[in-house]
């Protein structure tokens, strides 16, 4: 699907995928709950690349210490109303309409949430390689020790390969979608997606330039039997990626703006330690 198709999918959809829940109402997003809040300082700057309704970013900027917040999403229908009392800026922009428009360097944290997987092409490859261009993006977009946030459905399959059930949908999304709703009944016909395994996703982020510090995960249930027999495992996972701190200049060499480093810690996930397993 192009990115006109998708737009046009989402805005006919948006009230599927929207809330009218207030800020004041809902529970602590888990991408804040988890991480966000516990890391982030005034003065931080967050972008959000598929803001959807923006209520990630207008529950960040009212209960943590994210100064500025920005939302791009592909359907305008989605996007918060301009004539809301908004306090996060949005933008009506696509993840693969690259460059995106924001300084290089410019965020702290940036945040994926469900959009690796309807950045599709006609073969799932080029899936693959639309998703890895956009998060090479939202790497240049953080700052030398900034956080890059993903949250993404994986499939593992028991049965050959452990790619063959997210394969599997992605060929029955083209071409016979009774198929991929045996095997995931949120596959719905008109709208192509491509799903990948957790060390798909964390050799995505490794390279993009990133180290995943930390992890969580929600597994699915099984339910159909063709499901039972192709996913070994399945859910929803958060991958938490720092990118590269650059290394301190020389005495004589010109300083980096402390604004763009950060001294915390944290053991690589992908090793094994940090990893919460819901």
């Amino acid at each position: 699907m192009d990115g006109e198709a998708v737009s046009q999918y989402f805005d006919a959809t948006a009230d599927v995928y929207t809330t009218e829940t207030e800020i004041d109402e809902m529970d602590p997003p888990p991408l804040v709950d988890e991480f966000i809040d516990h890391r982030c300082k005034k003065g931080d700057r967050l972008l959000e690349i598929g803001c959807g309704d923006g209520k990630l970013l207008e529950y960040v900027l009212e209960y943590t210490d994210i100064s500025e917040a920005y939302g791009i999403d592909i359907s305008t229908e989605m996007l918060p109303d301009p004539d809301n009392d908004a306090q996060g800026q949005y933008l009506h922009a696509s993840a693969t309409d690259l460059p995106l428009p924001f300084e290089r360097e410019g965020f702290d944290f940036v945040v994926m949430s469900d959009v690796l997987h309807h950045l599709v092409g006609p073969y799932r490859w080029e899936a693959k390689r639309r998703a890895q261009a956009a998060l090479v993006e939202a790497t240049n977009l953080l700052r030398p020790g900034g956080y890059l946030l993903v949250k993404d459905i994986f499939y593992e399959s028991r049965a050959g390969p452990d790619t063959l059930t997210s394969h599997l949908i992605f060929l029955g999304l083209r071409h016979c979608s009774g198929v991929a709703s045996r095997i995931d009944v949120e596959a719905l016909p008109g709208l192509l997606v491509s799903f990948y395994t957790r060390d798909e996703l964390r050799e995505l982020l490794r390279q993009s330039g990133t180290t995943v510090v930390d992890r969580s995960i929600e597994r699915g249930s099984k339910q159909s039997t063709v499901r039972r027999l192709l996913v070994g495992d399945s859910g929803c996972i958060r991958l938490y990626a720092e990118k590269k701190r650059r290394d301190n200049p020389p005495t004589n060499a010109k300083r980096v703006d402390a604004a763009g480093s950060r001294s915390e810690g944290g053991a690589d996930a992908e090793n094994g330690s940090g990893a919460r397993d819901g």
